[in-house]
Order: structure tokens, then sequence, then C-alpha cells
């Protein structure tokens, strides 16, 4: 920070924005040290910043920006200031530069002033863009010669004038088009003449002439004959019972005497008495819910509907209870089926009294659930359930969903389908593969397994290795078999292999005559070999099996080798046959596993979807309640209904807190060195009406200038200081000092800092409630809350957020306290 301006009397008595500009560093801006300045420029920031009226200014070519403190206000509490004071105009107001930019550009090339009134020109602040409505004027600022340097604009924000302007147009016509647009009947009864008046839409309804005077018998004879006894005795109960107060509502069916249609109908009117407790008027409207009545209906049978796919569905789903007894709420047939327990035997029974040997296995992830608040998943889970008498190992896929009321699990839905048959066959499959793999090894026959077109060797056993191609293990496998016996290229072997992966036909030949050549010389012998295709999970020949002997002694001595010969192939054959087996049955399983799954994520998207819906039916409805029929409500009802609010607002704000902390690790944000302490000053403004109201003191030093992002900085000093106001002793005035020093992360005793880095450490100390010792890396847990919610609000994310941009600097934060003894914040910055 430089030292203030000497001598820019221009600049005196100008408020905040006059100390800002006093204290800016101009060495850097565009428009030079102010005491280089233009007159014309003076003048024109002179008479700003001494005006109470909100003014701003575009100066010279790079439209630089100025403002007074009555504009100050505009820019919202987190946006453009004090930043934009001294900058280019283009860059700081590049969302509505195509908007104001023309009109600068005219004034400034000696275009005439302009005006603007309720004009909408939404830009950036408070966080977020926002729609503004300004009545402005733009004029030239000119120097001694005539020429324009500068844009003057004076501006009023009319935001809330036009919006409420809007509000009482909108009503206006929302009133006048309730009767008509609404498709509403009116009527009109006197009681002493016994004429009805209707509108023409009721007279449509009954089927009566627009121009034709009704009697009350006209409008009752259009009423359905299975209706209309009851509706004749609920007029004569309004008209007749003074203490009712004429309250008339009732639903029914009219059918229009001359097309035939019917409608069902809801009356809503009263009827007004005269002194003498005579009604002497009876009135109302008439509403068509036909097309609601049967919605409703259609919605009873999709609601039916959706219970028994519950009920039939192929897999199983439960509802328990959110309390330590799981009481089961509701179970459909597939999960009945899998417990082997009939709806008598588990309905509304704890669940661990129905099947007690699932407890050790199920309530811990019971317990997390309700901990975390969120669902919990498993895959081949294994489960131990008594079936037929007999406790055995199942196993399960499974998703546990919490249902969250007022920031409680108050029941767990279970879904679950049944994977002991596929995790069985695999598991037998892997065995037999592991059998199958000793078998190779161990074979005095020699045996090697080859892959894709090169001919890849991925197996070779010690009998093929010695007899036959004297190499190493370490020599062959892995490699291609012409790379390692190149004289083979061009023979029959590798073109047979090669046919045999194209076309899945094995090979087999007897006494065939090969010649091999290695290190120890040339070798010739009788070979009997056979190749078979082996498959892949996907049905495709992936390679062959290759089997050999060496029956060069067979074919000197046949006949002592045949019977030999012949046991050998039958056994390889069995073998291999029992691998294509194990491979088809795997390959089955896992199609049909696919075919669940893909059934399963369908499921729980229709089950999700149609479980949110009443909620939102419920927030609806109950704004409609209140908004429409708070006059009727019973103050305890209307009270109810405000919890309701309450509670959805409550709701609300928790998952705006799950934003902000999801968001809180953004390290994509650019950090930049800032002033630790302009922080700090902008968040006790911002919280200066709690401050006021509380009456806390605050304390503070210089702090410091760090490498941060500035508004996740803002967010925990913030958060900081409102925890501290929020738990203060009763009787006790709250105060929250803060202190600045620096500490190596080794002094620290934080083991996620580094032990040779430079820190600076912030510590937050308060008066208040305190802690236990205990509880000081439980509080930055999510959701973690020492106290009730409703002896202190909140929703338990605060701290946690707090942490997580802590995290996000590569620094950390730590907590001390006592009960009744205050509490202590210490926030470690990095330096560098």
């Amino acid at each position: 920070m430089t030292a203030p301006h000497k001598n820019l009397f221009f600049l005196n008595n100008g408020g905040e924005m006059g100390e800002i500009m006093r204290q800016k560093d101009w060495s850097i801006s565009p428009v030079g040290h102010p005491a280089t300045w233009p007159s014309s420029l003076k003048t024109t920031l002179s008479f700003m910043l001494n005006s109470k009226f909100p003014m701003f200014l575009f100066w010279g070519a790079d439209h630089i920006c100025f403002y007074n403190d009555a504009y100050r206000p505009s820019l919202g509490k987190e946006g453009k200031h004090p930043e934009l004071l001294g900058q280019k105009a283009e860059i700081y107001w590049a969302e509505i530069w195509d908007i104001i930019s023309p009109e600068i550009f005219s004034v400034l090339n000696g275009g005439p002033s302009t005006w603007h009134e309720n004009q909408l020109v939404p830009f950036y602040r408070n966080g977020q863009m926002e729609d503004i409505y300004w009545t402005y004027s733009y004029s030239p600022v000119t120097n001694e010669l005539g020429q324009v340097e500068g844009v003057f604009t004076t501006c009023t924000e009319t935001t809330s004038s036009v919006l409420n302007l809007a509000k009482i147009e909108a009503s206006k016509d929302e009133l006048e088009f309730a009767v008509d647009a609404a498709d509403l009947g009116t009527w009109d009864f006197n009681p002493i003449t016994n004429t009805f008046k209707g509108n023409n839409r009721l007279k449509d309804w009954f089927g009566l002439p627009l121009n034709y005077e009704i009697f009350l018998e006209d409008a009752t004879a259009a009423i359905v004959a299975s209706d209309r006894k009851r509706v004749r005795q609920q007029i004569e109960i309004s008209l007749g019972d003074y203490e009712s107060g004429g309250k008339y509502d009732v639903t029914y069916v009219i059918k229009n005497k001359l097309t035939e249609r019917e409608r069902i109908v809801r009356a809503i009117g009263r009827a007004w008495f005269n002194e003498d407790k005579v009604a002497y008027r009876f009135n109302g409207i008439l509403q068509d819910i036909t097309q609601r009545e049967k919605a409703s209906i259609e919605l009873k049978a999709s609601e039916e509907r959706f219970r028994k796919l519950v009920k039939t569905a192929p897999i199983g789903i439960a509802v328990l209870d959110g309390d330590d007894d799981y009481v089961i709420k509701m179970a459909n047939d597939m999960a009945l089926s899998i417990w082997q327990r009939t709806y008598k035997e588990a309905v509304g029974k704890p669940l661990f009294e129905v099947l007690k040997e699932i407890k050790d296995n199920i309530l811990p992830i019971f317990e997390a659930v309700k901990t975390t608040k969120k669902a919990q998943f498993g895959t081949e889970y294994p489960f131990t359930l008594e079936r037929d008498g007999v406790a055995q190992i199942e196993y399960f896929n499974f998703i546990f969903q919490p249902l969250i009321k007022d920031d409680e699990v108050v029941e767990l839905i279970l879904v679950a389908y049944e994977v002991s048959d596929m995790v069985k066959a695999r598991f037998e499959l892997q065995e037999s593969q592991k059998q199958f793999k000793n078998f190779v090894e161990q074979s005095p026959i020699a045996m090697s397994i080859v892959r894709g077109d090169n001919l890849n060797i991925e197996m070779a056993n010690n009998a093929l290795l010695e007899t036959f191609w004297r190499k190493k293990k370490d020599e062959v496998i892995g490699k291609d078999l012409l790379d390692i016996f190149p004289d083979l290229e061009g023979s029959k072997y590798p073109e047979t292999l090669k046919e045999i992966i194209r076309t899945g036909i094995g090979v087999s030949e007897n006494e065939s005559y090969v010649i091999l050549e290695s290190d120890d010389g040339v070798k010739e012998f009788y070979s009997d070999y056979d190749y078979q295709p082996l498959y892949g999970l996907d049905g495709l020949v992936s390679g062959v099996m290759v089997t050999g002997s060496d029956v060069t002694d067979r074919v000197l001595a046949r006949k002592k080798l045949e019977q030999f010969s012949n046991d050998l192939e039958q056994q390889v054959e069995e073998r291999t046959n029992a691998l294509n087996i194990a491979n088809r049955q795997l390959q089955q399983s896992l199609i049909h596993l696919q075919k669940t799954n893909e059934e399963l994520e369908a499921f729980a998207y229709v089950s999700s979807h149609d479980l949110q819906e009443p909620l939102r039916k419920i927030q609806m409805f109950t704004n409609r309640l209140l908004e429409r029929d708070s006059d009727k409500l019973s103050a305890k009802g209307v009270q109810d209904v405000s919890k309701i609010l309450v509670s959805a607002k409550r709701m609300r704000a928790l998952i705006e807190d799950l934003l902000e902390y999801s968001r809180s690790n953004d390290s994509d944000v650019n950090f930049k060195p800032t002033d630790l302490k302009e922080l700090l000053l902008q968040v006790i403004e911002n919280l200066n009406s709690k401050i006021e109201a509380t009456n806390t003191l605050i304390t503070y030093d210089d702090l410091c200038t760090a490498t941060v992002i500035p508004f996740q900085i803002k967010q925990v000093f913030q958060n900081l200081i409102e925890n501290s106001i929020k738990f203060a002793q009763k009787n006790l005035r709250p105060t929250v000092d803060i202190i600045t020093e620096k500490v190596t992360g080794e002094a620290s005793g934080i083991q996620t800092l580094l032990d040779h880095q430079t820190y600076y450490k912030i510590s937050f100390t308060d008066n208040g409630i305190g802690f236990e010792p205990e509880h000081s890396d439980q509080i930055f847990e999510l959701f973690k809350r020492l106290h009730g919610k409703f002896e202190y609000q909140g929703t338990g994310i605060g701290l946690a957020i707090v942490k997580k941009i802590c995290k996000n600097h590569k620094g950390a934060i730590i907590a001390t306290s006592e009960p009744l003894k205050g509490a202590k914040f210490s926030l470690f910055l990095p330096v560098d």
C-alpha cells in the first residue's frame, strides 16, 4: 500500500471513494499519477465525490472507470468494488459492454447526450448475474478546447420500482383474468324473487339460452338425478341456517340437456343475511373439475400400478423404520422369497428378529447409512442366510437408500438382487481354470497355448520346452512363435494355427515328421499333435491349445505305444471340452448379469422419480393453501402449515450448503496476492447488522498479504466469525480476537504441513461456550453437530467448508477449546 497523495485537493471530502482514490497506487494505471491529471478530470471528480447522487465516469480512450460513494451500493457486496476503480471498462464491464459501448462511443465522438428511464441493464454483482433496471443519462465531459475527453453518467437504480409496478399490473390482470380465463362459471340467486343469474359460461354448461332468464329450478334440473337431492339439501342449509354462516361448498355432476355432455363441477359460495337473519342473496362460482377428477382417478390407478410393480418386481425390495429396531414396514414378493418368510412372518416385525443370522453382516452397513445419510452399495456381497433350516452363504448386489426428513434418517429402502448362482459359477470356473493350468504345467504331454494372429506364446509346459523346443521358459513366454523359430516360416504349422483361429476348426495329425534347429543342433523326430481352438468370453476364437507328443519310439514300436496314445488323446479332448463348457457357462452368466443390472438401474430410476414427486406436490400445494386460504384456517392450522414451509426451507438451506461444500474444493480458480486485512474488513462490513445486534467486539492486527483465492478466504473468515457469534455465552458480550504470526510447518505440529515451509498462522479466539477437547477434530466433519439443531441453528457444514478451503490452499486449520472457556481456531496459509 502506498503513502497517501498530498496536495490532491480535488479529492478532498470525497467520502470512502475519495479515500480509496487518495490511497490507490496510480503508477500502473493508464491515467498516471493524479497530479498529472487534466483539469477537466479533476473538476469532474471533485464534483462527483462531493455529490450525494449516484455518478459514474468513463474517462479517455481506455474508458477508465471512476465512481462516487452514492454509486457504490449499486455494485453490491460481492462484485466489482473496489477493483473496478481505475480499470478499463471493456474488461470490468464485459458482460454489458455490448449494451453500453455504442452510447459511450457516440458521446465521445460528439454525439448528443442520452437519457433512459427504467432500462434493463443486467450485470454481475453479489456473486451472480442480476437483472437491474436503471434510469440514467450519458453526457460529454469536455476540456478547455471543447474536446470530449470522457462520458459522465448520472444514474439511479429503479429495480424495486419496476418490479413492484410489474407486480401491481400482474395482480390487476390476474384479478380480471380469474373469472374468465380460469374457466369459472358465476351465479347469483335472489331467494326473495327466486331469480337466478349466471354468466354465459354457466348457461352454456347447463344448456340454457344465453338470453334466457334462469330460475333456480332450471339450474337444479341440469344436475344429474343421483346428485340433485344432496345439492338441494345443501342449498337449504346454506339459506336457512344462519349459524352456518351461509357457507356453500358442494361437488356434483351436471348434464347439458342439449349436448348430453356431463361435467363434474364444484360450487363454492355463501348466503348473505340481513339483520333479521333472513337470506337475501346467494352467490358464488362454479368450477369445472372434470379433468382434475379424472386425473385423480388416473393418479390412483398409476399408484396402484406402481405398487403392483414393486410387489411383483424381480428384485427384492423392502422398507424399514429408521429406528434401532429396523421394523419391516414393507416387503415385496421377491424379498419374502429370498428370506423364505411369509408376509405375516415378516412385515411389522423387527428385521433382526425375522432374520437373526444376518445381523452381524448387515448392521454395520445400516449404521453407515444412518451416519453418512448416504446410500450404501454392495456388489456380490456375501450374506449368511438360513434356508431350509441350513445356514449358508449367499451373494447379493444391493443398494441401501436412506429416506431423510428433518436431517434424520426415518426409513431405509433396501433393494437387493441375488447373484449367488453367478458367483458360484465363476468360482467353479476359476477353480476349473486353475486345475486346468496345473494340469497343463504338470502334464507329461507337451502342451502350449498361442494367442492371436501373431501366434504369441502364452503358456508352454516343461514337457514341451525340454522335449521339443529345448528352450527355457523365459525365452519363449510372451513372444511370437516365428520369432523363436524363424525356420518355421513358410511351413504348414503356422498357417494351420492361423486357420484354426479364423475358422474355429481344430486340427490333429499323427506321426508328423518334424525338424527343429536349436543351439544343440538339428533334431528330427515324429510327433502326434492336436491343435484345438480356445474361445474368449465374447464367443470368438482367441487362441489355440497345442498338444504334442514325441512318438519316435512309437513309430519304431507302434504296437507297444498305440494304447497309450489313444488314452492320451481322449484325456486331452475331455479336458478341452470341459474348458469349452465352462467358457460357455461363464459367457451366459455374464449376459444374464448385464441384463439384470440394466433392469435394476431402470427400476431404481423409476422408484427415485416417483418417490420424489409427492414431496414436490406437498411443497407446491402447501404454498397454495397458505396463500389462498390462510384467512380460513385456524391459528393452529396456519402454524402447522408454516411449520411445513419452514421444514422445506431448512431442507433447501441444507441443499445450498451441500452445494457450497461441493464447490469449496474448486482449485481451478486463480490465486492472487491479496491483503487479508482488506478481506476481513469486507467480511465485517457484510456482518455489520449481526455484529451490532449481538454487541460483538472484534479486534485484529494488520494480518498479512498472501497468495489466495479471495472469495474462498472471505468465506473462511465469515464462517469463523459467525461461528463465534452463534456460540456466545449468555449474558456475556461476545469477543473475537484475531492475531497473525509466522511459523514453520515443523513448529506447528500438524502432520499435513511441510516441515520447512513457512506459514501465516491466523488465530481467531473467542469467549464463547467452547467444547470438549476430544471434539476438536469432529467439528470439522460434514454434518457434525455438537448441539441440537433447535438449540443452535445450522446444517453442520460451515466448518467442513472451512477445512476444505484450507486444504485447497495447501494449508490447514485446527481448533482448541474447553467448555465455557471459549474456542481458538488457527488457520495456516503458506507464505509463498
